[in-house]
């Protein structure tokens, strides 16, 4: 075996249940395999096993190495490689039949407001106004369904509010509170619970577990059942469903039978465990009792930032709590991806967590060391060069990585290094170009560049509308929209900006919403601004259509983190006019290739690879570049400024661990000359006289 000494001492372990703690770059997925040869060597016959991955790419990697490498021939037959996800949905097709996955948005609007009509429309009144009259709103609805299997609720036990409120404490006890209170905010904003109350005992009020029980949990048990019992399913389906089909008694009622022969599992292996929420926990557990098979957990509670999905490091970090059995903790010791300075400076940051199991991790011998530069600069034009320039003298651009704390630091240098005609990479669910929302933006941009000019009546009506309905949160009604068109008509102004003014004396049909004195002030103020980056920074204060809005975002990754700020300051800086900036926008969206985020399977840039990389933190895991620009690093973004308490804060250390760890050869953390340096830099431990460089001192790249 070509392993080390920390390596064999996991594959050979003697212990039926194993906790491997594996950090970045460690050999984890070959060590797997070889602990695998290593049990199917001891025993004869020979063992079957069913090891978990989360994530497709894992699952082709294993298997991949599994078939090529002779050093596991004839054993490929004996092993199951597989996410809880797809052993899931085979199990449920081999057993169901004429079953329906709702894989689309509009299948799971048409669920809530159809297939589930017989279930809200006499018995939960509370949710029959957000089934019936708002498409976002049902959809949002079954999301929480999906979220509620996902902290482990189960609807066939959790019949009544002491158990929902055990389960309730539970979760608030094993640091997934933010992800339920995520739940009653949701619900809230619905008016499926009433605002918050002074006195969270107070019926109906948002901070009331009784009003959460009364006015949604029942029905979530209704529509949950239901749903089931027309074999409908949603994603999270293939894992509740599985879950609940393993532990479900045989039909006389009787607990069923371990699984025997060829269909059982001797040992179960399931990798990225700080990355499981509390549905696939329940899951694996059941897997191991029915299979009556050893469990090895392989993962690295330091990388566990995946908190938002119902994921928590409680349970790799206390798994004897979860199993009951007890568990032989083996670590890997030596990173033998990283360089030896990279691997140092993570461990000195890393272990300001208190929440987290100690591990003796050092470099491969004669790693290198790789560039540590913190740079300062003046401006966002200057970073926005920086980073170009670094692209730019790479032979292949691929190989650099932008990582943010956020999705909409990366659209500037989206923006800007793709106008210059260079090729971006991003997940498609980070990429705001390629919105609706910002098809709006573009179209404002162009109205504001012809504010001042004479156009019929017509036009000048059909544009102020257009800005009156993006100030707005919803376009307005139909009938509203016929009032202010004629009065606009009528008023006859020879330009947008003095049609706005103008619209301050409506004596029309009464608007719904904004009042006709509040869009005529801010529509004059937008189109009388004297630049494309006032234009946008008015856009951006006063513009509710688009701004952030957590329905829309559903439907539109605009509305999650709108950029107009970002693009504000890019345009100041480069002194864009409305051709120049509407140019360059229309440009950067058609040079923009899309990878999956954290299920990507695509291959890693090759030698040759022209494409930038673009991405958060959260999806820079499993990755690794020659170089890596990390943006912002001043404290309010790394640590986030809504990182309040001791817990939060450790989540933002491991998210900067994560993307500190991501670089080979040189990592440059980016920053404002004028924002006080994050405090996860300075527990970097960089040697004296490195941090920080100013953009004037920056060294050639």
């Amino acid at each position: 075996m070509n392993l080390d000494k920390s390596q064999l001492e996991f594959c050979r372990s003697n212990a039926q249940h194993v906790r491997l703690l594996a950090p970045a770059g460690c050999g984890k997925t070959l060590a797997l395999l070889y602990r695998c040869r290593e049990l199917a060597d001891r025993a004869n016959p020979t063992p079957r096993f069913l090891v978990v991955t989360f994530t497709k790419a894992a699952t082709h990697e294993l298997r991949s190495r599994l078939v090529r490498d002779p050093a596991f021939k004839g054993l490929k037959d004996h092993v199951t490689i597989s996410t809880l996800n797809a052993y899931g949905f085979r199990r449920m097709h081999n057993q169901l039949s004429n079953t329906r996955l709702l894989s689309s948005n509009n299948d799971r609007y048409f669920a809530m407001k159809n297939q589930l009509r017989p279930v809200w429309l006499d018995k939960h009144e509370h949710v029959q106004d957000v089934a019936v009259r708002r498409g976002i709103g049902a959809r949002r609805l079954m999301n929480v369904m999906d979220d509620l299997k996902a902290l482990g609720f189960d609807h066939t036990t959790d019949t009544n509010y002491e158990r929902f409120k055990e389960r309730l404490d539970a979760l608030r006890k094993g640091w997934l509170a933010p992800q339920m209170e995520l739940q009653f905010d949701i619900l809230t904003q619905l008016k499926v619970l009433d605002s918050k109350a002074s006195e969270s005992g107070v019926e109906g009020a948002a901070d009331s577990p009784r009003a959460f029980y009364d006015r949604f949990f029942r029905f979530w048990r209704d529509a949950v059942s239901s749903l089931h019992d027309q074999l409908t399913f949603t994603f999270e389906d293939q894992k509740y469903w599985c879950w609940l089909d393993l532990r479900s008694p045989d039909a006389g009622g009787k607990p069923k039978a371990p699984v025997t022969g060829i269909a059982r599992f001797d040992h179960i292996l399931v990798d990225e465990f700080q990355d499981i929420n509390a549905l696939d926990l329940a899951l694996v557990r059941t897997l191991v009792d029915r299979h009556r098979a050893s469990i090895t957990i392989a993962g690295d509670d330091d990388q566990a930032i995946f908190e938002w999905r119902g994921a928590t490091p409680e349970y790799i970090l206390g798994p004897e709590e979860h199993f009951n059995v007890p568990f032989t903790t083996h670590v890997l010791e030596t990173n033998y991806r990283s360089p030896s300075n990279i691997v140092k400076h993570a461990q000195n940051l890393i272990v300001n967590n208190e929440r987290r199991e100690a591990k003796p991790v050092g470099a491969a011998p004669n790693a290198p060391d790789a560039e540590i530069t913190v740079l300062r600069t003046d401006s966002i034009g200057d970073r926005l060069h920086t980073v170009t320039k670094i692209a730019q003298a790479t032979p292949s651009p691929g190989r650099v990585a932008v990582i943010g704390r956020v999705r909409s630091q990366l659209i500037p240098y989206e923006v800007y290094y793709a106008a210059g005609g260079g090729e971006v990479r991003t997940a498609t669910d980070l990429d705001a170009l390629n919105s609706t929302a910002f098809d709006d933006l573009l179209h404002l941009l162009e109205i504001w560049d012809r504010g001042t000019e004479p156009a019929r009546p017509t036009r000048v009506a059909e544009d102020v509308i257009a800005v009156f309905n993006l100030i707005r949160k919803a376009p307005f009604s139909k009938k509203n929209t016929e009032s202010v068109q004629q009065f606009l008509k009528a008023l006859s102004a020879p330009t947008c900006a003095e049609a706005a003014i103008g619209f301050a004396r409506y004596d029309g049909v009464k608007l719904t919403g904004k009042t006709h004195e509040h869009l005529s002030d801010v529509a004059a103020r937008f189109l009388d601004s004297a630049t494309a980056s006032e234009a946008l920074t008015c856009v951006a204060d006063d513009f509710d259509g688009l701004r952030f809005d957590y329905e829309k975002s559903e439907d539109d990754v605009w509305y999650t983190d709108p950029p107009l700020k970002q693009l504000a300051e890019m345009a100041h800086e480069e002194s864009l006019n409305a051709d120049d900036l509407i140019g360059r926008l229309e440009a950067a969206r058609d040079q923009v290739k899309h990878f999956q985020g954290f299920e990507d399977d695509d291959d890693p840039p090759g030698p040759d690879d022209k494409t930038l990389q673009l991405m958060t933190a959260t999806r820079a895991k499993g990755k690794e570049f020659d170089t890596v620009v990390m943006l912002d690093t001043g404290e309010g973004m790394w640590p986030h400024k809504r990182a309040k308490t001791k817990a939060q804060i450790e989540a933002e250390r491991r998210l900067f661990y994560v993307a500190f760890t991501r670089a080979r050869k040189r990592i440059i953390m980016l920053m404002d000359e004028k924002a006080p340096l994050s405090r996860f830099v300075f527990e970097l431990g960089l040697p004296d006289g490195s941090l920080p460089v100013s953009g004037a001192q920056a060294p050639v790249l």
